[in-house]
């Protein structure tokens, strides 16, 4: 059964917090790390950085012995939506000055990425890219290769029903033959053995009874609950923040139109005509008194 004291990383706070439906699973990504201790962890699909974050910040805080990766266009696509121009550098910033030394950001698609990897060298894989049933089902298929005989793939968003996602139908199918474990909560999270051998520390999830496998469930919401307030928070502070520069910009602006002799010769012309424009002074030698 699971035993938090033994892996409190799951228990940190997350250095990367930005706007995810990842937040609620930020506990499991750190806890997964302790337990597993890849040699290879890669992430097909980063986003702004926060899931992929947090897997590092687990790493470097167990000082891990595991060489991480990011496999992104960070283009966007019709899921994700357009991602703003400087995501990228972004996540850089906060990334290279942290992780830089066992963890590197490909820029590539997930096909181009395929190369750089040896067939059986990948630990735990997290697919999170491209979230219809045919995309998500050539990931697996074409990453399956990759994976070592511990292997353990995730997949984000087995839970969402709607638009043209597959995640869900997918996982229905590949759990059916391999040791799984499914968190309901944040949209979703399927956690699938691919290898021959279970890692030791997540038989207890793979083997979990009924009742079990509630008591998990609920142990993992409630700490991602915790993250995905602050998420929350942090938003509500950037619109604030915002809010406030637009206010700035709309009195500086009020400020030019109060001062402006244009606008204050048509508000003299539409309230008082042109006599009372002539007799203010304007359009002598482009003088008002």
């Amino acid at each position: 059964m699971l035993n938090p004291l033994e892996h409190p990383v799951c228990l940190e706070f997350p250095l990367r917090l930005e706007e995810t439906a990842w937040a609620q699973h930020v506990p499991f990504a750190m806890f997964i790390i302790s337990a597993m201790r890849p040699r290879v962890f890669v992430e097909l699909g980063s986003f702004r950085g926060v899931s992929y974050c947090a897997f590092c910040q687990a790493v470097k805080s167990l000082n891990a012995p595991t060489e991480c990766f990011a496999v992104d266009t960070w283009a966007g696509d019709a899921h994700a939506g357009a991602l703003e121009e400087n995501v990228l550098d972004d996540l850089r910033a906060h990334h290279d000055p942290l992780y830089a030394d066992f963890s590197r950001l490909v820029q590539a698609t997930f096909d181009e990425a395929l190369a750089e990897f040896a067939d059986a060298s990948i630990d735990l894989l997290h697919i999170d890219g491209f979230h219809t049933y045919e995309a998500v089902r050539h990931d697996y298929e074409t990453w399956l290769p990759k994976m070592s005989a511990r292997g353990v793939v995730l997949f984000h968003d087995t839970e969402v029903r709607e638009r043209d996602f597959g995640v869900w139908k997918f996982w229905a199918e590949v759990k059916s033959e391999r040791p799984h474990f499914e968190f309901l909560n944040g949209y979703g999270l399927g956690v699938l053995a691919v290898g021959a051998e279970i890692p030791d520390g997540l038989e207890f999830l793979f083997r979990a009874d009924e009742n079990e496998t509630r008591l998990i469930r609920d142990f993992f919401h409630q700490l991602g609950l915790r993250v995905e307030s602050a998420e929350k928070v942090k938003a509500q502070q950037n619109q604030i923040e915002t809010l406030h520069d637009y206010i700035e910009v709309l009195k500086t602006y009020e400020k030019v139109i109060r001062s402006s002799k244009t606008l204050r010769a048509y508000r003299v012309l539409k309230n008082e005509g042109f006599g009372g424009l002539m007799k203010k002074g304007f359009g002598k030698s482009g003088k008002n008194e």
